[in-house]
């Protein structure tokens, strides 16, 4: 484009200096009739030749113009771009700034003396999205096995295996994990545990609940503190469904967690757990 423009610049410069070239040479002989003549006859072509010449600029000045345009549009897409994305990078840090500021609330409730590691979920498995999950943190941080992971919704697992700067976290969905709880509402104890059966359906199984007892749907369940994992008072959820089987000596409960596990971003793994009192703001 920027070649085309020179060219029909220099053409139209050189058409110029022609006619004013021809004006010269005729005034130089205005007292010949012949010469008057010419240049009465020129007028009228020189005034077509200007009316030509000035369709030439405005296209040339239209062109110019339209890549000005063209260039400034440019410009304000790549500036609306970079505002959308600067937009979404502050809405991403103060997403991220509420959630730390939520979890680190939980320090009010573990007391002073607790001894805490905040960290961020940095990989999941597409296989076992539910099952568990890799931290940022590890035995540099302090971390060790069967250290207790929560989040300002209540239980979230344990640690399972570590390395230097990462740790497994083992969800309270997998199979493998169990925990003593207890109702809160009526006392009684049993024990949580994960079901691979259930896992897709974000939910796991509360046993060894009597038949007897008078827990109800919507009850919500603790951790009891028996053990040497789990202190007392984590919230692990509520009751979504109770059955009674009447071939069996216990109920058939199963709980929706507390924690979103699928969305989980960031945690605090528990160094120590001896003293702490947890308050669930239930009773």
């Amino acid at each position: 484009m920027k070649k085309n423009v020179l060219i029909t610049i220099i053409v139209i410069v050189s058409f110029l200096f022609s006619i004013v070239a021809t004006i010269i040479s005729v005034q130089n002989y205005d007292s010949n009739i012949i010469s008057r003549k010419i240049k009465d006859g020129y007028i009228p072509i020189n005034s077509r030749v200007i009316k030509i010449l000035r369709s030439i600029k405005e296209y040339v000045n239209g062109v110019v113009h339209l890549n000005q345009i063209i260039a400034e549009n440019k410009r304000l897409k790549a500036q609306l771009e970079k505002l959308k994305t600067d937009r979404v990078t502050i809405e991403e840090i103060k997403s991220e700034n509420q959630k730390l500021k939520e979890l680190l609330g939980l320090k009010d409730q573990i007391g002073e003396l607790s001894d805490y590691e905040v960290a961020r979920v940095v990989l999941r498995s597409s296989e076992a999205w539910l099952s568990y999950f890799i931290i940022d943190k590890g035995s540099k941080d302090g971390i060790r096995k069967n250290m207790v992971v929560v989040n300002n919704q209540g239980l979230v697992g344990s640690i399972v295996d570590y390395g230097r700067n990462w740790a497994k976290v083992e969800t309270l969905l997998d199979a493998d994990f169990s925990a003593s709880a207890m109702v809160v509402r009526t006392r009684d104890i049993g024990v949580v545990r994960g079901n691979l059966n259930l896992m897709g359906k974000g939910l796991c199984e509360l046993k060894y609940i009597s038949k007897d007892s008078k827990v109800r749907v919507n009850d919500v369940v603790i951790t009891s503190g028996m053990g040497e994992i789990f202190p007392k008072g984590i919230v692990i959820g509520k009751i979504v469904q109770i059955k009674n089987d009447k071939f069996e000596l216990t109920k058939n409960i199963l709980i929706k967690p507390a924690v979103d596990i699928e969305n989980i971003e960031y945690v605090m793994v528990l160094k120590k757990v001896k003293g702490i009192n947890f308050s669930v703001g239930v009773r």
